[in-house]
């Protein structure tokens, strides 16, 4: 993964529990604490999935809830401050969420070893989206949060499923 997914963990670790939480959280994944990463870099998969792990022992939330306080985080702080214009395009987490394998393509043309997700996608319905996560990272747990997050930063609910690679996502 692109550097970028450690500093938004950092970010998020160090604004909503502080500094020493996220330096225990490096600590904990078998990081040294005063790592610092860089936007590009290529960090491991398994370093960032240690880093996670570690930050919900340091902050006594489930993994689960870590990953979902990135998604949100990524959504709503993160991402529309680095990416602007991609957030400034969309008007719902819809129009986002159906712009999304586009994006990764176009962020990560130029990056050398870029392996972002891909999305393909059909409705099953109005207000019925299903997209389809394809990635060898199998990181579909992180989506989610990404969308929740989504939902609170355009103001719009919509509401996750997720079967397999499938996430159903339910517009209201």
């Amino acid at each position: 993964m692109k550097g970028t997914i450690a500093n938004c963990i950092q970010s998020m670790v160090t604004y909503r529990f502080g500094l020493d939480k996220w330096k225990e959280a490096l600590r904990n994944a078998g990081v040294s604490d005063s790592k610092a990463y860089s936007t590009r870099e290529d960090i491991p998969d398994a370093e960032i999935m240690a880093i996670l792990s570690g930050a919900a022992q340091a902050t006594g939330l489930s993994v689960t809830q870590v990953m979902d306080a990135f998604g949100e985080f990524w959504s709503t702080v993160y991402a529309p401050s680095i990416y602007k214009s991609f957030f400034d395009s969309a008007k719902s987490s819809r129009e986002l969420l159906l712009k999304l394998d586009e994006i990764h393509v176009a962020m990560t043309r130029t990056l050398k070893n870029a392996k972002p997700p891909r999305f393909t996608y059909e409705w099953l319905g109005e207000q019925h989206l299903v997209m389809n996560y394809h990635s060898e990272r199998d990181l579909v747990a992180l989506v989610p949060g990404l969308i929740a997050g989504l939902g609170k930063f355009y103001k719009d609910t919509p509401t996750t499923t997720v079967e397999g690679n499938q996430i159903h996502v339910f517009f209201s």
